[in-house]
């Protein structure tokens, strides 16, 4: 993948964890990196569920293999 995917992504998480924590009113750092690690597991998780559902709708033949990544 390029380099370009890597910084998207980095600034989706920093941005989502800046405006969830605007909204929640953090006050620590510890706070802060918490909600950052809990918005980068989720972005994470959905990508890898997304290519989980892929490769399963390629081996079941309902779709071409790849039509997601």
């Amino acid at each position: 993948m390029s380099l370009r995917f890597y910084w998207i992504s980095f600034l989706v998480v920093l941005i989502l964890t800046f405006i969830i924590s605007w909204v929640k009113q953090t006050r620590t750092r510890k706070e802060f990196f918490l909600i950052m690690l809990k918005v980068a597991l989720g972005f994470a998780g959905t990508g890898l569920g997304l290519y989980g559902l892929s490769e399963l709708l390629a081996a079941l033949g309902i779709a071409q293999s790849g039509f997601i990544f």
